[in-house]
């Protein structure tokens, strides 16, 4: 395939500041149009970006050869699937669907209709959590936190995890190579049933591995170490990475031209599959990977004890 058509369903917050940015660019692709049920929004937006608002899932589908899926998390399912069996390749954000059932059937239809199935975790493609993953060797720990300001609520505490803790088991997963196997956890929730702190603990056969998250913090702090024989790797808030080696850090922050975007994994995921619809390759975070995260996540929600 030379120049795929691409288009874009949905048009909510992620979509117009992480994907339509990108998009817009064209640079091996071409942007064909917009679908979402609001039709005032979609002409608006259509418009600002100069392309065609779609008035139809069906119709966009038989437009293009790829699709951007920006829907809430509830509508995963049925958008995709529509997409996928009306042969549209389709790049999807986390999670992949709502339910594991239906996570599962994604990735059945996406493998009997040889459809490519990508999941958007750009953590994998943000340039200083790669170079981390590059330049760790005979590590023992790897540890991860993401933490919220007046982050507690308004959803229980199962959307929370799947909704952003989710990160943080997949980023863990994608350092780690092999399966991660849970150890032990805390898990602080209010009356509400809504997430306020999360600890865990995992092992492979390499390392061992642990996630943190709280809702109420001081800051809006991510921070990735990674600790190892005379080495410690940090990144924190994907801009910064720090080497520590011979009591001495060296220190890496990004590149006058980088965007925030770019940084932040977004502009590399999108262009990794794009590049894999043209090429016919298969996703490095394609349904069947994406599967695996948000199978250990239910693990982690059916399996807390609540404290």
């Amino acid at each position: 395939m030379n120049i795929p058509r691409i288009g874009i369903v949905g048009l909510g917050g992620i979509a117009q500041k992480a994907y339509l940015p990108t998009l817009t660019k064209e640079t091996n692709w071409k942007l064909v149009g917009a679908f979402s049920p609001t039709k005032e929004k979609r002409d608006r937006i259509c418009q600002a970006y100069r392309m065609e608002s779609i008035e139809s899932l069906e119709t966009l589908s038989g437009q293009v050869d790829a699709a951007f899926v920006h829907t809430s998390t509830p509508t995963h399912f049925s958008v995709v699937k529509a997409l996928l069996e009306r042969g549209v390749d389709v790049y999807v954000d986390k999670p992949l669907a709502a339910t594991l059932e239906e996570a599962e059937e994604l990735v059945e239809i996406s493998e009997k209709r040889n459809r490519k199935l990508m999941v958007g975790f750009n953590r994998r493609f943000a340039p200083f959590y790669r170079k981390a993953k590059e330049l760790a060797s005979d590590y023992v720990w790897v540890h991860m936190e993401k933490h919220r300001m007046n982050g507690v609520g308004p959803h229980d505490f199962s959307f929370t995890m799947l909704d952003d803790y989710l990160h943080l088991v997949d980023t863990l997963r994608w350092i780690g190579l092999s399966e991660l196997q849970v150890a032990n956890h805390f898990v602080q929730t209010n009356e509400k049933d809504q997430l306020v702190f999360a600890k865990h603990m995992y092992q492979n056969e390499h390392a061992i591995f642990s996630s943190a998250m709280h809702r109420e913090s001081g800051s809006g702090l991510e921070k990735l170490e990674i600790f190892g024989v005379d080495q410690i790797i940090r990144v924190e808030n994907l801009t910064r990475l720090e080497v520590e080696q011979n009591n001495q850090v060296q220190v890496t922050e990004p590149g006058s031209w980088d965007t925030l975007l770019k940084v932040r994994g977004f502009e590399d995921s999108v262009q990794h599959f794009i590049d894999c619809v043209i090429d016919d390759q298969k996703p490095t975070i394609d349904g069947e990977e994406a599967l695996r995260s948000q199978q250990l996540l239910q693990q982690l929600v059916s399996e807390l004890v609540h404290k």
